[in-house]
């Protein structure tokens, strides 16, 4: 588990709500509190959807960051900061399978819950975490580091700067 201080808070804050650098990601959940409390949950509403649009969703348990980024940067965007924001991301199976195929792990993809990374806003600085959880009881830490090892690599390429904690 990776634990990470972001050290450029307006950058990171910039690509996260106004750019596509974590689109790739689906959005958990996530939490602002300003004024009072907003809380989202990015769970998908399968009964909303038609057959052919829920076989075009990338995933059918929770929606794509792209499309909540919108709802929560109205929330944030003004001439106060929030008082804290928690954002839960989660990558899709298919970008796990990528993941595994690349790091030639043999873990099967349904053994994988999910790989997580936690956005944590104090009003002061942003931490991320991030963990790496199996539907299987392991003492193999593999999965845990190679995730922890994508999770450097992508904020290094998407010139977020961090220090780790």
């Amino acid at each position: 588990m990776l634990d990470i201080t972001v050290t450029e808070t307006r950058d990171f804050v910039k690509k996260l709500l106004m750019e596509n650098t974590f689109d790739h990601f689906l959005a958990m959940d996530a939490f602002v509190k300003s004024g009072i409390t907003y809380s989202f949950d990015g769970r998908i509403n399968k009964d909303f959807f038609d057959k052919e649009e829920l076989e075009a969703m990338p995933s059918t348990s929770y929606t794509c960051w792209e499309k909540l980024r919108p709802h929560v940067y109205n929330v944030i965007r003004g001439k106060k900061l929030p008082l804290s924001f928690k954002i839960v991301l989660v990558l899709s199976q298919q970008d796990i399978m990528d993941m595994l195929e690349k790091n030639h792990l043999t873990i099967p993809v349904s053994d994988v819950a999910n790989l997580t990374l936690n956005i944590y806003y104090d009003g002061m600085s942003i931490q991320l975490t991030s963990m790496a959880t199996q539907n299987i009881f392991t003492m193999d830490k593999i999965l845990e580091h190679v995730w922890d090892e994508e999770i450097r690599t992508f904020l290094k390429s998407s010139g977020i700067y961090f220090t780790e904690n």
